[in-house]
């Protein structure tokens, strides 16, 4: 080759290397070189709404694209407030959305299914796994542990457990006043309320207390009550155009310190100490993922058998497990906050099972003869089909904290192996009440392989004392003083003698026929309410329109309220909340259906103050005064005309003479 010709050859050569480097050096190969999740999957989601498709990291974005799916024509929203939470421990904001825009509602199309990508601030390309958070707010997205397929993260496997000793049990029930005080941002008086709900629920007993939390102006607030032992609560929040449930946990002598955002999200300024201090579990909304997935119930319920859907729903359970053992590990969860979680995800799927089996019951054709009935329904009679309740806490004072515990244990006092007692002990007489309790306590050590009735078990007991003595102790003082010595004996810690002993001498101090309005601002405002009806009975209707039930009781009863129209002894006063839909709806249904009637709205704060002067917390609901403006325990209900004059004429015999 000679020289020029070497000259052409080495000019050519570079020009072939520069040319290479440059297209390699261009923005479209870079970004065809940036690293990706192409097959993206999770250790835990808090929703099946939305599910991540594709990570990309590029030097100026981390680009998630998203799969909606949803209702044609319902939105959901993504907060401009989410995060990545890296594998180096660093937060990465949200930058913009594509096909979406942050903050805003996205409208699922008429196909039930959206796609959109949401850019954040760039993370490592070496990124091994990172977690999504939108917030902690009721609903929020949060898709934890988000890694390429089969490249899961690992959590340590050498970790101190929970353990509740004796002395942390001591401690455990310290009864003293636990205060919960806090603020809203960005709080005014014109988004229409002033007050808030706490339903304080007693999951041992099932008494549910409301309790209303005044706001001040500058949206701070604060409460306390009496607790037994720490508690997990929920504040309801009702303004002009939403609702909103906020939780919080409280621990007696101690002082919790919340801060409400505008979206809804909840802080701890400064939670309980101690050794039952529980902070993160709040801040992280990890109860949305111990949750069991209510959208796929209908679904899967309807497909599987009462063994496979609880085989199904354990499988779930110890899936949620895993992901709340790796929350706990990324947030840095003390023993005792991991161990709640554990116990909130175990009661959330047995809550299931026990769904499913309520909803069998309530599917039985009452036209179907009595043997057919007992073939459906023996599944669920049967102890052996309840087995998952092993891997439940039914001996674990711990979950007396949760308030799941309460539903918890209504579904399985009343699911049909605990109200089939024959199934152990043959036939029974009804009214006795001691057979029933020895015979439901013979199925939960069945149920369970044990010597003695799990702690669960005696808690069924003393709910079922609870609600006897406050409903019928009036009626027959000494025999439920019998029953209360009866069912005493199933209560072999100190705790539940206490609180049994409690329920009895409330029944005593209730013990009489009426009771005077106390001099509160929902005694005052039901005086005012009431003043023009004193001389006459009165029945007071708690309701709203869109309460089913509530409706029902109206429209039923028509006919008898129309013929005591004129009646000189009763009268009738429906109470509901401003605000209940289009006003021209509520117009509408008063004219058809309570034409003649004296029919009030309240504000929402007014409404909650009259919950917590009758201690009720559901709609529909009823209260009778007497003649003198005083409350009628057992008072009158909707009945046929004829039942109802003579309930009416019976109280005036007990009242009057």
């Amino acid at each position: 080759m000679n020289t020029e010709m070497k000259t052409t050859y080495k000019t050519t050569l570079w020009a072939w290397l520069l040319l290479a480097v440059l297209c390699c050096a261009s923005p479209e190969a870079a970004a065809r070189k940036a690293r990706t999740f192409s097959r993206p999957a999770w250790v835990g989601s808090t929703t099946s709404t939305i599910r991540i498709t594709k990570v990309e990291f590029t030097d100026t974005a981390t680009i998630i694209s998203f799969h909606e799916r949803y209702k044609p024509g319902w939105w959901i929203q993504v907060s401009k407030d989410a995060w990545l939470l890296g594998d180096d421990n660093r937060k990465y904001k949200a930058l913009r959305g594509e096909g979406i825009v942050l903050g805003e509602h996205f409208v699922t199309p008429p196909s039930g299914e959206g796609e959109f990508k949401v850019l954040f601030e760039p993370m490592p390309r070496k990124t091994r796994f990172f977690d999504f958070i939108e917030g902690n707010m009721r609903g929020a997205f949060n898709i934890y542990g988000v890694h390429e397929e089969g490249k899961a993260p690992q959590v340590p496997e050498e970790r101190d457990p929970f353990v509740m000793t004796p002395e942390l049990e001591r401690q455990f029930f310290t009864a003293d006043t636990a205060c919960v005080r806090g603020r809203i941002e960005g709080y005014s008086r014109s988004q229409g309320y002033s007050t808030m709900l706490y339903d304080r629920c007693e999951p041992t007993t099932g008494e549910r207390v409301p309790l209303v939390v005044d706001i001040r102006e500058d949206g701070t607030f604060e409460f306390r009550f009496w607790a037994w032992y720490p508690v997990e609560g929920a504040l309801s929040i009702e303004g002009k155009d939403f609702r909103e449930w906020l939780n919080f946990y409280a621990v007696p002598g101690q002082t919790t310190e919340m801060v409400i955002q505008a979206n809804g999200s909840v802080s701890c300024a400064s939670a309980p100490s101690g050794p039952f201090g529980w902070k993160r579990s709040l801040e992280h909304g990890v109860s949305e993922l111990c949750a069991y997935p209510y959208d796929e119930f209908s679904a899967v319920s309807d497909s599987l058998g009462f063994k496979d859907f609880t085989e199904n729903a354990m499988r779930r359970m110890r899936e949620r497990l895993r992901a709340v053992d790796y929350v706990a590990w990324r947030f840095g969860y003390t023993p005792w906050e991991c161990h709640l979680a554990e116990c909130q995800t175990r009661l959330a799927h047995g809550m299931a099972v026990f769904d499913y089996e309520m909803n069998q019951h309530f599917s039985i054709d009452w036209k179907m003869t009595q043997e057919e009935i007992n073939k459906k329904m023996a599944p669920y009679r049967d102890p052996a089909n309840y087995r998952f309740l092993r891997e439940m806490p039914c001996n674990d004072v711990s979950v007396w904290v949760l308030r799941d515990l309460d539903i918890f244990l209504n579904r399985y006092e009343f699911s049909s192996v605990m109200r089939n007692p024959a199934v152990l002990v043959g036939s029974m007489e009804p009214d006795s009440v001691a057979k029933e309790d020895a015979a439901m306590m013979a199925v939960d050590t069945a149920i369970l392989g044990a010597d003695e009735p799990s702690l669960l078990g005696r808690l069924v007991v003393l709910r079922a004392l609870s609600s006897d003595l406050g409903r019928h102790y009036s009626e027959a003082p000494s025999m439920y003083d019998s029953i209360y010595q009866n069912r005493l004996a199933y209560m072999n810690r100190e705790v539940l003698r206490v609180q049994a002993e409690r329920l009895l001498e409330q029944a005593r101090r209730r013990n009489t026929l009426t009771y005077a309005l106390p001099d509160t601002e929902g005694g005052n405002l039901l005086r005012r309410l009431t003043e023009k009806y004193r001389g006459k009975y009165v029945l007071i209707d708690f309701w709203g329109m869109f309460c089913g039930p509530c409706r029902s009781g109206i429209e039923r009863s028509k006919p008898m309220r129309e013929a005591l129209r004129n009646h000189s002894d009763v009268d009738f006063l429906f109470i509901s909340t401003e605000g209940e839909g289009p006003e021209e709806n509520y117009r509408k249904y008063v004219d058809e259906h309570l034409s003649g009637e004296d029919v009030v709205q309240v504000s929402r704060d007014d409404f909650n103050r009259l919950m917590e002067l009758f201690n009720f917390l559901g709609i529909p609901h009823y209260e009778t005064l007497d003649r003198m403006g005083n409350v009628v325990r057992s008072g009158l209900r909707y009945a046929s005309e004829e039942q109802f004059r003579l309930h009416l004429e019976n109280l005036k015999q007990q009242l009057e003479h």
